[in-house]
């Protein structure tokens, strides 16, 4: 038996059964629609990348055909465009063309006012086109306050006003750049305030902002922000001495985003020595070696070797003799040999072969009779010391000091070592006191 109630009931299915497929259907429709967009407009990304430039304009031309109003196609066309000469032009051109089809699409309206902008600031030729009689960029100040009273809350056009107010306050579009001296010291105090917008933020807020942006899909336009926000980051942690946060900071860039940055394989470097955190250096460096093979990426590695091996007394590693093997083949300069020649002397005093050392100390000395660079001979000055300091020669670290003070002195010395140290160091550029201030204190430290 039906009752009233199972008939109700009845009636509100059928009725869910007509409305929902309809729903759900034009639901899917649309989603599919972006979803399609999106995936061309991959596409048309990679095959711009890869140069081929054809194709992705077609996939381009293609998405603005059916959806006249999808920015991203437009801002494809553009970088096209812009990849060649002379087509700033026909990038306007685009813009004009696609805003008398879409007179209400705001995007475009930018995207053209700003066209114009660069123009004015840059471009005579494309200027000279536009074919404007009067003041261009007072008319492009007009297109930006029309635009602001249709769009009052649009934050970017305001700042876009701002600016161009302040251009023609300084004839940014009638005076030479290189001799406007109000729009050069506007531009230098606009780039000042650029680098301390963050001064005020606190290392909290920095790292909320740096979680917000990795919270969002990969971009390459993001990514220049989050290397900022990691170098501050660093820096911050370092101010206050928290050293192994900035560590740990600057291994999280190097690690997950570039591992060619030299700005942070130099933080690393820095913090992980402070830290004593050999272990992490060696395996950084051995990262950047493998990524590079360079002579000078073997020579870090190496470095780190040494030094680990000096604070933590750890054995060489046995891969160390290829290490060498490698770097000696890829000596092609002068100064590449006297790096490498530099360490092998490190590494003889290091294992107690202190003959093999003096030799090697003797020959690099007689290599560089006649020079005058300081900062090559006092690293083979503070070199010998070491030599010395092995040996348990205290007066002979001391004397060093004496012969670069006075090296005629030493010049006729029976000690061939002595003799050595003294013709090397009788050309050392002397000029400046701070560098006999530095070997002291090198010496001293030893």
């Amino acid at each position: 038996m039906i009752t009233r109630r199972k008939f109700l009931t009845l009636c509100s299915l059928s009725a869910l059964t007509i409305i929902l497929p309809n729903y759900l259907f034009s639901r899917t429709g649309n989603s599919t629609k972006f979803f399609n967009i999106n995936i061309l407009l991959k596409n048309a990304k990679n095959l711009r990348k890869q140069g081929k430039i054809n194709q992705a304009k077609q996939i381009y031309q293609q998405i603005i055909s059916q959806y006249p109003n999808e920015i991203r196609a437009y801002d494809g066309m553009r970088k096209i465009l812009l990849s060649q000469k002379k087509k700033e032009w026909e990038v306007i051109l685009m813009f004009k063309k696609a805003l008398l089809l879409n007179p209400n699409n705001a995007e475009l309206k930018q995207r053209l006012y700003k066209e114009y902008l660069n123009a004015v600031l840059g471009n005579k030729k494309v200027k000279n086109a536009i074919n404007f009689n009067g003041r261009l960029l007072g008319d492009i100040k007009q297109k930006y306050e029309t635009f602001l009273q249709n769009h009052p809350n649009n934050k970017n056009i305001q700042q876009q006003l701002n600016k161009i107010q302040k251009l023609i306050d300084y004839n940014a579009d009638s005076q030479s750049p290189k001799t406007n001296t109000a729009l050069k010291a506007y531009r230098k105090n606009n780039h000042k305030n650029f680098k301390k917008r963050f001064q005020s933020t606190s290392t909290s807020q920095l790292e909320t902002r740096l979680g917000t942006l990795l919270a969002k899909s990969d971009s390459p336009d993001r990514k220049q922000h989050i290397r900022e926000l990691h170098s501050l980051l660093v820096q911050r942690h370092r101010k206050v001495k928290n050293n192994l946060a900035a560590l740990n900071k600057a291994v999280d860039y190097y690690n997950n985003f570039d591992k060619q940055d030299p700005l942070f394989l130099k933080y690393i470097r820095d913090l992980a020595k402070v830290q004593n955190k050999y272990d992490l250096l060696v395996n950084i460096e051995t990262q950047n070696h493998t990524l590079k093979n360079t002579f000078w990426s073997g020579i870090a590695l190496l470095d780190v070797y040494i030094k680990r091996t000096e604070r933590q007394n750890i054995p060489l590693p046995s891969q160390l003799n290829l290490l060498i093997q490698f770097l000696e083949l890829n000596i092609d300069t002068p100064y590449k040999k006297f790096e490498y020649s530099s360490r092998m002397i490190k590494l003889d005093i290091l294992k107690n072969q202190t003959d093999a050392a003096k030799d090697k100390i003797i020959a690099q000395c007689k290599n560089m009779y006649g020079a005058s660079n300081t900062h090559s001979i006092d690293r083979m000055n503070v070199l010998i010391a070491k030599y010395y300091g092995k040996i348990s020669d205290t007066q002979g670290a001391k004397r060093i000091l004496n012969i670069v003070s006075d090296p005629q002195s030493y010049a006729e010395s029976s000690d061939l070592l002595i003799q050595s140290i003294a013709l090397m160091n009788q050309n050392r550029t002397s000029v400046k006191p701070v560098h006999m201030q530095n070997l002291q204190k090198l010496i001293s430290q030893l």
